[in-house]
């Protein structure tokens, strides 16, 4: 790509040849170019021709690869790069795969010479298959000749039983073989379906039928009666062997009649028919006695002999009439398995007691032991029997997969309308479509022709039955007829209620059924929901999920309106707003099409300029084949999803490399206008049954939300294949955790070698394609070898298999994303394979789900065979994904015990998702009803309530109409009492920051919503407390007499004003409430008018009667703790905001303090009755959150400070003394000032000795004058009286050392240790010992005071040369309560950026 621009780039440089000296010779630089280029292709065509001629199909392929890259683009410059560069190599290759097919041919002419030239035909065969293997390029070539050499095979009458035997010779592999040769051998028996009798035998020969008897001895139950109850089901063993017994006969008759060449099929199919007729008319409450069951054997013996016959009966009579193959006929057969059987038999009932019915039950089948084949007979069987049916799993993958095993065996019995394979969620969505269309009605309603003529053919699916109503759900009506099937005549069922012959139930009929049969009538018909894995009611898709009904609004003015917008975009030119696009004649003419929605017209404009830069947010698929647009879902990509206008913007972009363009674009330039919501939860199937290889994983939330379909019963069955050959070394090599990504990719990277070089296969799951990716482009990936494949999702289903069907051979490598660790069948045929130990799995990543987890387990050591596990993990994902800061957290758990912390960690987190899907669940649940409420009104053609209740719906789903221009009223009502004092520089800051500056939350708006115009007022209320009289309130006034204003630097400027000098307040609560009262019932002009209003509250105290709740009484806490003067209450100011449609932001300074009054505010507005649109209250902390306390016995204005001075009274401060003490009631004072006496002073002056002079006193009562004593130095003295001191201090307070020292003294280090100490006893309290250590005058030790400050993490060292510096110190520590240490411009930004939030949520919708 660098390359071709530069060389598209470079003619431009003609011009500046004569402009510089030297000339600058620019053609001369090109011919470089072009030469360099030129080098590098005729190197990879040297490349190529080596990589052939040594028969590195590998190199090979990856040469072709970059040669194909090349010439898309360098095909503008054939001197560089000349088109028919392949002609030669592809030629080569075509030619040598003929002639391999011809020689492969020629060994075929006769029984005697392909006998003769058996292991030539081989090798050439396994030749022509390492192309196909390891060169992509020509894989389909490659298969059509080898699929004609096999058909050519098969044209003689001996030709079956040789492809037999080369499919087993290539099976087992040759030991004279490379093991490369042996893995491509095994893999070509799964590529071709000439094979399949080979693969089947080898499913048979590793299948082991274990006696019915013992299965049933080992089989299980238990009903969850309630979360906290469970009761273990009994299995009546005798019934469930006898009714086997029953089947095991039946099924060898008919297998044994029916799978002879000359059977008619038809009469089979009949007899089934029939007998299930006879078992009609028939619902789920039926009570089954024992005449009935014993019909249920039969019936499952008739299905499975049916089945057995199409899928392996002409093999076996090709095998059997071989004269030398008699023997191999029976492991040719694909027949189910007795556990299989058993549990077929136990779903319908027997086992179950004399009488039963159905039941919705969940069985445990372990993975890789034949789910789908269960399955697919028990659709069979209940649609026999007259129910509609669908089978759900986790991907339309494996969905179709499923369906193909049991296809023909739906289509002679006629059942294709009444089963359905799919995925859960497109159950839920085919269920709605029997009430009716809604897309259709709501387009006729937009057009405003909503008339009774349509309601017979948009309204009503008359051909859809609706289901009987049960317990299993609060939903509605079942699925649809099948969707995209051929349609087949269904045979007619009997509801004349024949009895049953018990005797003779398949006896001859002497009648036809279809001529001896009623129409059964279909409105009858129950549904049953067949479950492939319980993990399909949790996937991300599903559960607490909605599906969207939209219409497509097609018409010439909004394609133009949407090139218009994509052209400017496109264009950089300028930005449009939405009055751009209403100046538009197109504009006009669609407001007339929707005469009484333009509110949904300008909504859907405002989307579509708020789109147009989301193009690329979520990666997408262009198929240029079809002119369409895709996304991944699961396991692969659909092109059914789409996201709104992203996706119709995708296509301009993708214009010019559409195919047919006009076509496609005029299908995608659309409105796409939603008109409900569906719930997927909310499905009502009459019964539901499974099977799940993960029963046993799944918690006690899972559980409670099965028993809400009623699946409350689980039966458990054990394995065919006995114990698990399964590893896992939990406790050692079974878990690695790495610390950076590049030892993360190393260590998989090792393992994986570590692994093939026993020539075992390795799969490795990644989280998602994303991260496979990164993986795939680290260095790392491209020293793994030739033997490595990709696994995604955007491969089509024909790459899928190829590379599934590879994946267990020796030596391969596969990289796949973890969706395809849910029900992928790797098996495993390699002998080789096995005897290394199987294949291994590696996840490198930690599951939300144990069930996840053991899915992907479960893709190795499937149907018996050996293999292991590991999970390699990046501790940053660990911490991302479940916050977990691993490296720390693991050091203190001992190994063996990793799993288990895993699991745990895993667990808390499944604890929040669980609380965050029941959330999306309700909000889905009331769509899903409103939705329904609409289509009701629809449906009853009641246009006037259908237009209103669409209006509703619409704005829930995308919000209001976004407007081009939005004005906000934000007032500031800030404490400027003297509590505030040390806060009041960092107010200032942090308001300057909110309203101007980078931080500014004009900024953050703009950012956030490029398309609107933002108009902002501010408004200032400085405000002191009750007692304060008239100065309580200093109000920002306009000239007009307005409170707010759009002039920013005014407003500015009375903040710094206002907190230039706070005092007042004289006790420590604050009239908070009156202030909010004050500010909110403004009634002036202007006050209140914008779109949008806010209050910030910015203090550091609680309100009246809202304080902190104290151990023990504080002095001057709370004047009005019973009853605001004013009769003020804050439902009352709650009340006023919400009349005026105001919300709250409190920044508080002291959380600790406040948090009381926080919390009042906050219930009362979620109480509100009046509070609708949901106002609330937003709580800012203004402080570090380790400065906030949290002790339930802290002051009202947070813990109290008792502060403990250590003064040195030695001889050197006699002249010094009285500056000492000066600088002490400076403090005093200060702290007096800021409102803090609640305050305990304390005091040890130490010479050589220490003495204690002042105990606890209040400010108030602290003495003013200090004696001085004089004498030696010595600290450790006065450190252990100091600690004394701390450790009396009240709970309600918290310890402060301020030591104070000249000189210095040998005892230093003694003094620190006691400081340590006091530092640990307090910190137990998550509070930091507040130590200051000041060094006096010049002749101080700064080394020794350094040693003491670290006694506390938070210690600090002051310098101070004289007194009055002294006095400075004192009054700077009595100040400061750690806010400075905050960037006011943080704060600043935390407020934007909650304000924008709060926009985003409730008025934009995004």
């Amino acid at each position: 790509g660098f390359a071709e621009k530069l060389l598209f780039q470079v003619p431009a440089l003609r011009e500046l040849d004569n402009l510089v000296t030297p000339k600058l010779r620019s053609g001369d630089i090109q011919s470089s170019i072009c030469e360099i280029i030129q080098g590098h292709v005729k190197k990879m065509r040297v490349d190529v021709d080596t990589s052939w001629s040594e028969r590195r199909y590998k190199d090979l392929n990856d040469s072709i690869t970059d040669l194909k890259q090349m010439e898309s683009h360098f095909k503008s410059y054939p001197e560089i790069f000349a088109t028919s560069w392949n002609t030669g190599i592809m030629q080569t290759i075509e030619k040598e795969i003929e002639s391999l097919g011809q020689k492969a041919r020629a060994c075929l002419s006769s029984q005697s010479t392909a006998k003769m030239n058996e292991c030539d035909f081989r090798r050439f065969f396994i030749e022509m298959g390492s192309v196909l293997i390891e060169l992509p390029s020509f894989k389909a070539f490659t298969k059509n000749a080898m699929s004609s050499v096999l058909e050519s095979c098969l044209d003689s009458a001996w030709g079956y039983s040789f492809l037999f035997e080369l499919g087993l010779s290539l099976q087992r592999g040759n030991d004279s073989s490379d093991v490369n040769e042996n893995r491509i051998a095994q893999m070509l028996v799964s590529e071709f379906s000439h094979f399949k009798e080979v693969m089947t035998m080898v499913w048979n020969q590793e299948t082991s039928q274990k006696p019915a008897e013992d299965v049933v001895m080992h089989m299980t139950g238990e009903h969850r009666t309630s979360p906290k109850r469970t009761e273990k089901i009994k299995i009546d063993q005798n019934e469930l062997i006898e009714s086997f017994r029953s089947y095991e006969t039946q099924y060898k008759s008919l297998l044994g009649e029916y799978i002879k060449p000359d059977a008619d099929l038809n009469v089979l199919v009949k007899k089934i028919t029939v007998l299930a007729r006879k078992l009609k008319p028939i619902s789920c409450d039926k009570i089954w006695g024992e005449r009935e069951k014993k019909s249920i054997p039969v019936l499952l013996a008739g299905v499975f002999s049916l089945f057995t016959v199409l899928k392996s009966g002409a093999s076996y009579n090709r095998i059997e009439a071989a004269a030398d193959s008699s023997s191999l006929g029976e492991k040719l057969l694909m027949k189910p398995h007795n556990i299989q059987v058993l549990s077929l038999l136990y779903m319908f009932g027997c086992g179950k007691g004399p009488q039963s019915s159905f039941e919705s039950q969940l069985m445990q089948i372990r993975t890789g032991e034949g789910k789908s084949l269960i399955l697919g007979a028990a659709a069979v069987m209940f649609a026999l029997m007259g129910f509609r049916v669908r089978t759900v799993c986790y991907s339309e993958y494996l969905s179709s997969r499923d369906f193909r095993l049991f296809e023909e065996v739906f289509q002679r019995f006629g059942l294709l309308e009444d089963v359905n394979y799919s995925k859960i969620t497109t159950f839920a969505e085919d269920s709605n479509l029997s009430k009716g269309n809604i897309r259709a009605l709501t387009d006729s309603l937009l057009r405003g022709n909503l008339s009774p003529a349509e309601f017979g053919s948009l309204a009503i699916n008359s051909k859809a039955p609706t289901p009987k109503k049960t317990q299993i759900r609060r939903g509605r009506s079942g699925s649809p007829k099948a969707g995209n099937k051929k349609k087949q005549k269904t045979m007619p069922a009997d509801c004349s209620g024949t009895r049953l012959d018990s005797e003779n139930l398949l006896g001859n009929e002497n009648r036809s059924a279809l001529d001896t049969a009623k129409v059964e009538n279909p409105s009858i018909k129950e549904e049953i929901l067949l479950v492939d894995e319980v993990d399909v009611f949790f996937g991300s898709e599903f559960y607490g999920r909605t599906y969207n009904q939209v219409i497509e609004f097609n018409e010439p003015e909004v394609a133009t309106i949407l090139r218009r917008i994509w052209d400017a975009h496109s264009k950089v030119s300028h930005r449009l707003r939405l009055n751009d696009i209403k100046a538009m004649s197109e504009y006009k003419r669609l407001l007339k099409k929707l005469a009484s929605f333009g509110y949904l017209l300008d909504n859907e404009i405002s989307l579509m300029l708020n789109q147009v830069k989301r193009v690329d947010d979520i990666p997408y698929y262009l198929d240029s084949e079809n002119d369409r647009i895709g996304y991944k879902v699961m396991d692969s990509i659909s092109y059914d999803v789409t996201y709104g206008y992203a996706t119709i913007f995708a296509y301009l972009k993708e214009a010019n490399n559409l195919k047919d363009r006009a076509a496609a674009l005029s299908r995608a330039l659309v409105m796409p206008v939603s008109c409900g919501q569906f719930s997927y939860a909310n499905i009502s199937p009459t019964l539901i049954m499974g099977v799940s290889g993960t029963l046993e994983a799944i918690g006690k939330y899972e559980k409670d939300v099965l028993d809400t379909y009623g699946l409350n019963r689980y039966i458990y069955v054990p394995s065919v294949y006995g114990e698990s050959n399964f590893h896992f070394d939990k406790a050692g090599e079974g878990i690695y955790f790495e610390s950076n990504k590049s030892n993360f990719y190393h260590k998989i990277s090792a393992e994986i070698m570590s692994a093939t070089k026993f020539k075992r296969a390795v799969i490795v799951f990644f989280r998602d394609g994303s991260k496979l990716n990164e993986f795939v482009a680290s260095p790392t990936y491209r020293q793994l070898g030739r033997h490595k494949s990709l696994l995604k999702e955007e491969m089509s289903s024909i790459e899928k298999d190829y590379v599934i069907n590879k994946a267990a051979t020796a030596g391969q490598i596969t990289l796949s994303t973890g969706v395809f660790g849910r029900g992928t069948d790797f098996f495993c045929k390699d002998e080789g394979v096995e005897k290394s130990g199987g294949v291994h799995i590696i996840q490198t990543f930690l599951s939300e789900e144990v069930s996840e987890e053991v899915q992907i387990q479960g893709r190795t050591a499937r149907q018996g065979k050996r293999g292991s596990y590991q999970m390699i993990l990046l501790d940053s994902d660990l911490e991302s994904d479940f916050g977990i800061s691993s490296a720390a957290e693991r050091d203190k758990v001992p190994k063996k015990e990793w799993y288990d912390w895993l699991c745990n960690a895993r667990l808390m987190h499944h604890k929040e998702q669980c609380l965050l899907v029941e959330k999306n669940l309700k909000e889905a649940t009331e769509k899903d009803k409103m939705t329904h409420d609409y289509f009701d009104s629809l449906l009853a053609r009641n246009e006037a309530k259908s237009k209103e209740q669409f209006k509703t719906l619409y704005q829930l789903i995308k919000k209001p109409p976004v407007p081009s221009s939005v004005s906000i009223d934000l007032a500031l009502v800030i404490d400027v009492t003297g509590s505030m004092a040390p806060y009041a520089q960092s107010a200032v800051s942090t308001i300057k920051s909110l309203l101007s500056g980078r931080n500014a939350l004009s900024s953050k708006l703009s950012l956030n919503f490029p398309e609107t115009e933002f108009k902002l007022k501010i408004s200032c209320l400085g405000f002191r407390d009750i007692d304060d009289g008239s100065n309580q309130f200093i109000e920002l006034k306009s000239s007009d007499g307005s409170h707010f204003t759009n002039d920013i630097s005014n407003a500015l400027s009375f903040v710094e004003r206002i907190c230039a000098m706070p005092s007042g307040g004289y006790d420590l609560a604050e009239d908070i409430i009156g202030a909010i009262q004050h500010c909110v019932t403004w009634q002036n002009e202007g006050d209140w008018t914008s779109d949008i209003k806010f209050m910030m509250v910015l203090s550091d105290a609680s309100a009246h009667g809202l304080g902190q709740k104290t151990s023990r009484p504080v002095d001057n806490a709370d004047s009005y703790s019973v009853r605001h003067p004013g009769g003020l209450t804050t439902h009352g100011a709650v009340t006023s905001m919400i009349s005026k449609d105001v919300d709250l932001f409190f920044c508080s300074f002291n959380p600790s303090a406040t948090a009381r009054t926080e919390d009042e505010l906050s219930e009362h507005f979620k109480a509100h009755p009046d509070n609708a649109t949901e106002h609330s209250v937003t709580r800012i902390p203004m402080v570090p959150t380790h400065v906030i306390a949290s002790d339930s016995s802290s002051m009202v204005g947070g813990y109290g400070r008792h502060i403990i001075f250590v003064l040195d009274e030695s001889g050197s401060m006699r002249h010094s003394w009285s500056g000492v003490v000066v600088a002490y009631n400076q403090y005093i004072s200060k702290r007096k000032q800021s409102q803090s006496d609640s305050d305990l002073v304390s005091c040890v002056q130490f010479d050589s000795r220490a003495r204690t002079t002042v105990r606890q006193q209040s400010l108030s009562g602290a003495p003013t004058t200090l004696s001085y004593h004089g004498g030696g130095t010595a600290f450790h003295p006065a450190a252990v009286e100091a600690c004394k001191l701390a450790c009396e201090t009240p709970k309600s307070h918290i310890p402060a050392i301020i030591f104070m020292s000249d000189g210095q003294a040998g005892d230093a280090s003694h003094a620190a240790m006691e400081f340590s100490v006091l530092n640990d006893y307090v910190s137990t309290s998550k509070h930091p010992l507040e130590l200051h250590v000041i060094a006096f005058g010049s002749g101080t030790d700064q080394a020794q005071l350094q040693q003491i400050a670290k006694a506390s993490r938070i210690g600090k060292v002051h310098a101070s040369s004289n007194t009055a510096d002294l006095a400075s110190v004192f009054v700077d520590i009595a100040t400061t309560q750690n806010v400075a240490t905050f960037l006011e411009t943080e704060i600043s930004k935390r407020i934007s950026e909650a304000v924008s939030d709060k926009l985003s949520l409730e008025y934009f919708g995004s």
